[in-house]
C-alpha cells in the first residue's frame, strides 16, 4: 500500500485501485509545542513545583508558562476570534477586574486574581492556541487523563497505606496527594471531572484506551466513595442523569445501572453509607457542618442583601467576621457569586455558562447531523471520525459543566480552573467544527463546479 497526499486529499493506492480520502485541513502546530503544552498540563495538574521543592523555588510553572505565552504568540498559526463564547468571557473577565479594586479586602482579592484567575485563565489561552485539531485534542485530553490517572493511583496507594486518608467529620476520608486538591472534596470533584470523558470516549476508543479508561474510571468512583464527599455522591447522580439523557437505548442504560448497583453497594462500607443518607437527614456523626452551612446561608444573603453590587473577589470571609464573627467561606458558588461579584456577577456569570452550554450543544447537534450525512461516504472516513469526536468531547465538556454546577451546590469554584478548562475546549471545539462546515462546502462547491 502506498501514501502520498494531495493538497487536503490522501490517495491511498491498495491493490492497483485507487481511492480518495478526503481530510480537512486543520491549522498546524508544530509537534514539538504540542508536545510541550502536553508537559505544562501533565506539571500544572501534579503540581510539579510542590512534588520537587528545588523546581518550586525557582518557579518552575511559571516560567514553563512564560515559555509557552511566547511560542503561542510567535510560532502558532492566528486564534480565530469569531466564537460567540469571546464577548461573554470577556465580559466576565471584567466584571470579576472592577471588584477587585473595590473590595473590602484588597490584599485577599490581588492575591486570588494575579494567583488564580489570570494564572488559571492561561490555560484557556493554551488550549485554544495549542488545540487545533481533533488530533491535537487527543493529545491535550491524553495528558490531562494521564495526570488525573496518576492522582488516581496516588488516592488508592494513600488510602491503602493510610498516607492520605485520616479522620473528619466522624469517618475516614481520602485527602488528595497536592495542595489544590488536598481537601477531600476537591479531590472528589477532581475525580468526577474525569467520569464525562470516560463515558463519552469509551465507544470511541480501541481495546487498550478502553482498558486505560476503565482504570481511570475505577480509580476516580474510588476517590469519590472514599473521600467521603457529599457533594460528589450529589454529583454522581446529577452525571447519570445526563448520561441517561444523551444515550439512545434507555432501557439498557438502566439495566447497567441496576446491575452495577446491585454489585457495588454490599462492598460499600457502613460509614459512607451512612454519610450519603446524611444529604437527606443532615444528621452528622461529628463536624455539624450542616448546620454550619445553614448560617453560612442566612450571613451570605444578609451580606449580599447589604451589598447587592459585590464585596469583592473572595472578600466574603473578611466581612463575615467584621459582621457576625464568623469568618467561613460560603461553600457555595452560587453564594460566592452573589457575594463577591453582586447582581452584576450573577447576570454576567450565568449569561457566560449559559451560552457556553448552547455552543455545545450546537457542536453536539450539528456534528450529529453532519454524521448522518457522511457516515456512509468512504471518501469522508476522516472527516467522519474528527466529527464523532469533536461530539464526544463536547458532550463530555456538557456533562463535565453540569457536574461543575452541581458540585458547587456545596463547593466554591467560581475562581477554580474548571471553567476555563471548559472554556478553552468550547473555543477549540468550535473552531474545529467551522472549519469541518467550510471544509465540505469547499468539497461540494469544488465537486458541483
Amino acid at each position: 500500500m502506498q501514501d502520498f497526499s494531495i493538497n487536503n486529499r490522501r490517495v491511498n493506492v491498495l491493490d492497483g485501485e485507487a481511492t480518495e480520502e478526503y481530510s480537512v485541513k486543520y491549522p498546524s502546530i508544530n509537534k514539538t509545542l504540542l508536545l510541550l503544552f502536553c508537559g505544562y498540563v501533565v506539571a500544572w495538574y501534579l503540581q510539579i513545583g510542590y512534588r520537587i521543592p528545588v523546581l518550586g523555588d525557582i518557579r518552575f510553572e511559571f516560567i514553563y508558562a512564560l515559555v509557552l505565552t511566547v511560542l503561542a504568540f510567535l510560532a502558532t498559526p492566528k486564534i480565530d476570534t469569531k466564537c460567540p463564547l469571546l464577548p461573554y468571557v470577556l465580559l466576565y473577565f471584567l466584571v470579576i477586574v472592577i471588584q477587585v479594586p473595590f473590595s473590602h479586602d484588597f490584599a485577599r482579592s490581588w492575591d486570588v486574581f494575579v494567583d488564580r484567575i489570570v494564572k488559571f485563565a492561561f490555560m484557556a489561552f493554551f488550549i485554544v492556541s495549542f488545540v487545533r485539531s481533533p488530533s491535537h485534542m487527543k493529545y491535550f485530553l491524553g495528558a490531562f487523563l494521564l495526570a488525573c490517572l496518576k492522582m488516581g493511583q496516588e488516592g488508592l496507594v494513600g488510602r491503602l497505606s493510610g498516607g492520605l486518608i485520616w479522620e473528619n467529620q466522624g469517618i475516614m476520608r481520602l485527602h488528595g496527594p497536592t495542595p489544590i486538591y488536598g481537601h477531600p472534596n476537591s479531590f472528589a470533584g477532581m475525580a468526577m471531572g474525569t467520569l464525562p470523558f470516560v463515558y463519552f470516549l469509551w465507544p470511541l476508543s480501541n481495546k487498550y484506551i478502553k482498558a486505560v479508561l476503565l482504570v481511570i474510571g475505577i480509580l476516580s468512583l474510588h476517590i469519590v466513595l472514599y473521600t467521603g464527599s457529599r457533594t460528589a455522591y450529589v454529583g454522581i447522580f446529577a452525571f447519570v442523569a445526563f448520561a441517561f439523557y444523551t444515550t439512545s437505548n434507555k432501557k439498557r442504560f438502566i439495566g447497567c445501572m441496576v446491575l452495577a448497583l446491585a454489585l457495588s453497594l454490599p462492598m460499600v462500607p457502613s460509614d459512607y453509607q451512612e454519610r450519603f443518607r446524611s444529604i437527606f437527614t443532615l444528621e452528622e456523626k461529628e463536624g455539624r457542618s450542616s448546620e454550619a452551612r445553614i448560617q453560612i446561608i442566612e450571613d451570605a444573603w444578609k451580606i449580599f442583601t447589604d451589598n447587592p453590587f459585590g464585596v469583592g473577589v473572595s472578600a466574603f470571609p473578611k466581612v463575615r467576621a467584621e459582621r457576625f464573627g464568623r469568618s467561613q467561606d460560603t461553600h457555595n458558588m452560587y453564594l460566592e457569586i452573589a457575594t463577591n461579584l453582586g447582581i452584576q456577577g450573577i447576570i454576567v456569570v450565568g449569561m457566560m455558562i449559559y451560552k457556553m452550554l448552547g455552543i455545545l450543544h450546537y457542536i453536539r447537534t450539528k456534528s450529529k447531523l453532519l454524521l448522518v450525512k457522511l457516515d456512509s461516504n468512504d471518501s469522508l472516513t476522516e472527516v467522519v471520525n474528527d466529527l464523532k469526536l469533536v461530539e464526544a468531547i463536547a458532550s463530555s465538556i456538557i456533562g463535565f459543566i453540569i457536574l461543575r454546577l452541581t458540585l458547587g451546590l456545596f463547593g466554591m469554584d467560581l475562581y477554580e480552573i474548571y471553567w476555563w478548562f471548559a472554556i478553552g475546549i468550547t473555543f477549540s471545539l468550535y473552531s474545529m467544527l467551522i472549519k469541518i462546515e467550510n471544509s465540505l462546502i469547499a468539497k461540494n462547491d469544488s465537486a458541483i463546479g
